[in-house]
């Protein structure tokens, strides 16, 4: 069955003026010396407007390299950018006459040759003239991004296209532009981490020491890694090092007798197309082993190289390849683990010296070349269609029949997650041509990182003799498959991406409509899921405060001397009191704490509105206003620690100017039940301020009723990749109001009265045995009876009725 694609064109103000919506076809047939045709080239004309003769105010931009080329959108994918004689950005697969893409003269470039060029975001990155400019094609203006006293020559990025997930979208973000030619050792390599809007140089000091030619700088996510191609003499080899530059790996060095262009294919499966001159190479691995393609013509193998057919157009896609040379020779080709290879299809004349090509779908190939037009600005198009499918049915090849009839996996072209601890189950359909039996093989980008099981079970067999087989693949990291070497384990605690591919041994050319399915597997943080404080019981259900008081601008008093300051400031500041606004919005009515009872809080795992589990892993917390009115229960003596564990204090010290909240973290954490050699146990009475995990470390309160707020953060980097982290409050009740009085001092005043009056007991009775007590005794005795007389002369008699 053939392949077709449905295009639908748009129309562009900013290109041309459309006056008339009619379009013209020239068909002119080619007929090879076999009788079969490539194509059936066609001319697209569009309508046109005359423009006003006027001063031109713009430079005309040109390719910078004498064999045309263009690149596609990564995403878009009727959106290329044609890079010859002239530039052309178009929006449907040059199916509209354009106008050239030209540059205002205002940023005085004398020859605006164009090197390289990408999409970004809603923008074309270009590098004229040795600097980087932005077009944004929606409003048609233009932008200097970075002008430099270096040449640049070069450009490359990696996409995802998959997902609107943030692993998948990140990808996008990081650019890096660089020159080539020159020593590595003084290599120029300017990076950016938002799309191409900014950008700094970096410098990577293993890089300075490489010997060498520099030929080309990319980042390669599938691996996590930096990637130098580098030149000696007449051999070539990739080196991969990461962005701390501490390890340096050597790729297997190939025959590179020149300077060599390199493209690398979407999908981030790692796959990298290499070429020069009649040298072709392919990478299945992001070069780790580079390999000459091998020509096959009449079921020989050729090994060594094109024989002098020098590469004049090429383009790649997914799991294919196809290219001219400039004996007017076409190739096609499959790419795989163990299938590569290219065979001639036929020799063409619809190739010429302006021609460029590019594929619009599987199996479906465009060839275009601008025509100018004599009397208007916008060029036509002859378009050249190739069906693959159609061209290989036709020709005798000697083609073995395709192994299996279906191969479908349900991870195809999407992005998985997978965090820190969790396994991936992912299944796959084949279907096998009768007496056949086609050999599945599975492939991962980044071993390293991701390990995999896989189990084949056998359906039966369908009414036309086909065999169908399941594939379910596990996949977990390589720390727990149990089957790797330390060494062959990347860093746990770094996120990473991988893809995943199905393939078949010896796939080969007829299965054209078989492509492998591949997804990429995003080892790192799922964004779906958070972290949240169990709440009941809390204080409005127990009538201590009114949710309408509190959502209605509720403060409260941080009384002097309750709070430190360094921990938001971290600059010693006056401490005095403090009125707090409570977010209500955010925070909700706080829980419920008795001040006397050790507490810690039960964090839930969600994902999305799904429950997962409860948190048992390490977890810090900070009270976010500095209240320090609470101790923790252990001490790193008693929690057993063999090292000097970490604590508020100390991190905050050691990030200094950090976020306060950023300074402790899952990716600075350090347990103290490991032995660490620069941080041994000298202060084992040291509050031990992590809580969770092997210990029963919890929170005490001191004697003070109120409100807290708390940030709660993950730390154990071996739970998840992501940095789980929470703000709530709690209401501590419960404690008697403080005594206004030292207690020692009102324990010597009780004693002193006591004293008192233990001598006034003593002192008194023996007083009234002297001669003055005696006298004092009588006067208060006489002092009394005439009180009594005074009360009986006023008493009247009563009075009989």
């Amino acid at each position: 069955m053939a392949l077709s694609v449905l295009t639908c064109p748009w129309a562009f103000a900013w290109l041309l003026v459309v006056v008339a919506p009619w379009g013209q076809e020239e068909v002119d047939i080619h007929v090879t010396s076999t009788g079969l045709r490539l194509c059936s080239p066609r001319t697209i004309r569009t309508g046109k407007t005359l423009t006003s003769a006027r001063e031109p105010i713009e430079e005309i931009l040109y390719y910078a390299y004498d064999k045309p080329q263009i690149v596609k959108h990564p995403c878009v994918y009727e959106m290329a950018l044609y890079m010859g004689k002239r530039l052309f950005l178009t929006r449907d697969n040059f199916h509209r006459s354009l106008v050239p893409l030209n540059f205002p003269r205002k940023f005085k470039v004398m020859t605006p040759k164009v090197s390289a060029a990408l999409f970004s975001a809603s923008s074309v990155l270009l590098l004229i003239s040795g600097k980087v400019f932005i077009y944004y094609y929606e409003e048609n203006l233009w932008s200097d991004i970075l002008v430099t006293d270096k040449f640049l020559t070069d450009i490359s990025a990696e996409h995802c296209c998959y997902s609107s997930d943030f692993s998948c979208v990140a990808v996008s973000f990081l650019i890096l532009v660089y020159t080539t030619g020159n020593p590595a050792s003084e290599a120029t390599i300017y990076m950016s981490r938002n799309l191409g809007f900014e950008f700094e140089e970096i410098h990577l000091l293993k890089v300075k020491h490489l010997n060498g030619t520099l030929e080309g700088f990319f980042f390669f996510h599938s691996i996590s890694k930096f990637a130098v191609l580098l030149r000696t003499g007449n051999m070539g080899r990739f080196v991969f090092m990461e962005s701390s530059g501490e390890e340096v790996i050597w790729g297997i060095p190939f025959h590179m007798p020149k300077s060599i262009k390199v493209m690398s294919l979407p999908g981030l499966k790692g796959f990298l197309i290499l070429w020069a001159g009649d040298h072709l190479f392919f990478s299945h691995n992001n070069g780790q082993l580079v390999e000459e393609i091998p020509v096959k013509n009449d079921q020989s193998f050729h090994f060594l190289h094109l024989s002098g057919k020098n590469v004049s157009i090429i383009a790649g896609y997914d799991n294919e390849l196809a290219l001219g040379t400039s004996d007017a020779d076409f190739y096609y080709g499959t790419l795989g683990l163990l299938s590569t290879s290219i065979t001639k299809v036929l020799n063409t004349n619809d190739i010429t010296e302006d021609s460029a090509m590019m594929f619009e779908s599987v199996g479906l190939i465009l060839i275009v070349t601008p025509q100018r037009d004599e009397y208007f600005q916008a060029f036509d198009f002859l378009l050249c269609d190739v069906n693959m499918q159609h061209m290989l049915m036709h020709l005798s090849l000697g083609l073995k029949t395709c192994k299996a009839e279906i191969l479908r996996g349900d991870f195809n072209k999407k992005v998985h997650i997978l965090d820190m601890g969790e396994t991936l189950e992912l299944s796959a359909k084949l279907v096998s041509q009768p007496s056949q039996s086609p050999i599945p093989i599975v492939t991962v980008s980044n071993p390293h990182t991701l390990g995999f099981k896989v189990k084949m079970y056998e359906d039966g067999y369908t009414y036309d003799g086909n065999t169908k087989f399941t594939i379910n693949i596990t996949l977990m990291q390589q720390h727990r498959s149990g089957r790797a070497h330390e060494s062959f384990i990347s860093n746990l605690k770094l996120p990473s991406l991988s893809t995943i591919t199905l393939d078949l041994i010896d796939r080969g050319m007829s299965c054209i409509d078989l492509q492998p399915p591949s997804g990429i597997i995003s080892i790192g943080c799922n964004w779906k899921k958070y972290i949240q404080v169990h709440r009941n019981p809390n204080a409005c259900m127990k009538k201590f405060l009114e949710p309408a008081i509190l959502e209605n601008s509720y403060t409260y008093t941080l009384e002097k001397g309750a709070y430190d300051t360094f921990f938001q400031f971290q600059i010693p500041v006056d401490e005095k009191e403090r009125i707090v606004k409570y977010d209500y919005a955010e925070l909700g009515c706080p829980s419920l704490v008795y001040y006397n009872s050790p507490w810690k809080p039960v964090i839930e795992l969600w994902e999305e509105n799904n429950f997962v589990e409860i948190v048992t892993s390490e977890f810090i917390l900070l009270e976010v206003h500095g209240l320090r009115t609470y101790t923790y229960s252990l001490t790193a003596g008693q929690a057993s620690c063999i090292s000097q564990p970490q604590n508020w204090s100390s991190m905050l010290h050691k990030y200094i100017g950090k976020k306060y909240q950023d300074s402790w973290n899952r990716m600075n954490y350090m347990s103290c039940y490991v032995e660490q050699k620069d941080s041994p146990l000298l202060w084992p009475d040291v509050e031990y301020q992590i809580l969770g995990g092997a210990t029963e470390n919890s929170i005490i309160f001191d004697q003070r009723n109120g409100i807290y707020v708390f940030l709660l953060r993950i730390v154990d980097p071996h739970y998840s990749y992501c940095d789980l982290t929470t703000t709530f409050s709690i209401y501590v009740y419960g404690a008697f109001p403080k005594q206004t009085l030292p207690d020692y001092s009102v324990a010597i005043g009780m004693l002193i009265f006591m004293l008192f009056l233990l001598w006034l007991g003593y002192i008194i009775p023996k007083l009234f045995k002297s001669e003055r007590g005696r006298k004092f005794k009588s006067f208060f005795q006489n002092l009394c009876s005439t009180h009594q007389k005074e009360k009986r002369k006023f008493h009247l008699p009563k009075v009989n009725k």
